[in-house]
């Protein structure tokens, strides 16, 4: 419920954790050297955010299926009016928190000093709490006991953030599909579409590698800064793809809901 998302201590949890975040990444340079740990503060950003949105839809539905039984048998509501004012009636209060973990990490880390880049990456990062919101409701709705849920859930995650292009660059071609169905791998290239919006100097660090080759003080433009990071596709095929991720799951959640009313019967 709301009230149970929105307390003094998940503000606090929030608070501290941006201002942990905040301080491991404080005032980074734009310039090779810290390349790497701005691709690493993107990463936790979006994992972090997804995993709690996530486990904590998980529990929305096997909470409260007393309640709707008791108040589908009575005819009391349609199941749809339910799941529309359960889904989005809490949606505000979920995004809250991250908005505030990004407005301290954000700031302190230094990412960049412009708004429009703040707001944007902020925008991808409450697409990646929605898509991972969308995942826990359906698996939440389609199992009834909790333990199998959590242990789908938490395969689940784990699998799709291991595709999300962090951990593993170079995935088997077999299995390279699945990298399609994470979230994770949508906000993180969305994110650094967005943070490496510009050319970077080269420094000597090594971290960029051949595009460097000319030496300190060499420019490296952003398309190739872009195409080293193996970023994909476009800013917009990301950020609609974790639309998709948002609003199909959640569909089948509900899809979930209604099948099992109809085979109670």
């Amino acid at each position: 419920s709301r009230t149970a998302i929105f307390t003094p201590l998940n503000l606090i949890k929030s608070a501290v954790l941006g201002i942990v975040a905040g301080l491991l990444w404080f005032r980074l340079d734009y310039t090779e050297e810290t390349v790497h740990d701005r691709s690493s503060y993107i990463f936790f950003t979006m994992t972090y955010w997804v995993f709690d949105s996530m486990f904590g839809a998980l529990m929305a539905f096997p909470m409260e299926k007393a309640i709707i039984a008791k108040e589908r048998a009575s005819s009391s509501y349609h199941l749809s009016a339910y799941f529309l004012a359960k889904t989005t009636s809490e949606a505000p209060t979920r995004l809250i928190l991250p908005t505030l973990y990004m407005i301290i990490s954000f700031w302190m880390a230094g990412i960049s000093s412009k708004f429009t880049v703040f707001l944007s990456s902020t925008l991808i990062s409450l697409l990646s709490v929605v898509a991972g919101e969308s995942m826990g409701l359906l698996i939440g709705a389609s199992i009834d006991r909790m333990d199998r849920a959590l242990t789908i859930a938490t395969v689940l995650t784990l699998t799709t953030m291991l595709m999300g292009g962090f951990y593993v660059e170079n995935i088997p071609a077999f299995v390279e599909w699945a990298k399609y169905l994470s979230p994770f791998k949508y906000a993180f290239d969305a994110s650094r579409f967005v943070i490496f919006d510009r050319d970077m100097r080269c420094d000597g660090s090594g971290n960029l590698q051949d595009l460097c080759a000319g030496g300190v003080g060499t420019i490296v433009a952003k398309d190739d800064l872009l195409e080293f990071l193996d970023v994909e596709a476009t800013l917009g095929f990301h950020i609609g793809m974790l639309i998709v991720l948002g609003v199909v799951p959640r569909y089948m959640a509900y899809l979930a809901l209604k099948y099992r009313k109809i085979a109670e019967r």
